[in-house]
């Protein structure tokens, strides 16, 4: 028998992600803060371990911990606050490049294997026009997202290039959590 897969993920992001790789799961979303300190690599690998630790600790299986940011250099761009957060935040990404890291953490909680990765991609925006950024935020689809975008959206026709998992930047990278399902003991 299979041992329960768990996604500890509030993300319907992730959840429409993880369907592709996993048939049954269950989302059980824990409470933990992402971590604030550190490198955005350190940020997004402590948060995703957090997640999945203490969901784990209480429903065992083999539970996955995600977090994905976006990153400027080293500042962190996290979720806008407001209209004017979410204009400011897609100013700065507008005509360069930045950086989406996805932290992954899978824990095998019945033969405590576990293993983890930080996953980047490098996302290029276009320069944005101010009818662009008005059209934007009045769907109101920046407002969950880091960086103030979701590139599986509306947000796609910004970004000129992309290197990496393109499902990192949506937020769960398969390629990567595949491999990691595997060192941990689930057949796929």
């Amino acid at each position: 028998m299979k041992p329960r897969v768990v996604l500890a993920s509030r993300s319907p992001r992730r959840h429409e992600l993880l369907k592709l790789l996993v048939d049954d799961f269950v989302i059980i979303v824990s409470d933990v803060e992402e971590a604030l300190s550190g490198t955005p690599e350190h940020r997004v690998l402590r948060s995703a371990e957090l997640k999945a630790r203490a969901v784990g600790t209480s429903n065992p299986g083999i539970v996955i911990g995600a977090d994905t940011l976006v990153a400027v250099g080293d500042e962190v761009l996290g979720k806008p606050e407001s209209v004017v957060h979410a204009r400011q935040m897609l100013l700065q990404l507008s005509g360069r490049s930045h950086r989406v890291l996805s932290g992954l953490y899978v824990w095998n909680t019945h033969s405590d294997q576990s293993a983890s990765a930080c996953v980047e991609a490098r996302v290029t925006f276009r320069e944005l026009e101010d009818t662009d950024l008005d059209d934007y935020l009045a769907s109101g689809e920046p407002f969950d997202k880091a960086g103030a975008y979701g590139i599986q959206g509306r947000a796609a026709a910004f970004v000129a290039g992309i290197q990496g998992e393109y499902t990192n930047v949506v937020g769960l990278p398969l390629c990567t959590l595949r491999k990691l399902l595997r060192e941990v003991g689930l057949g796929l």
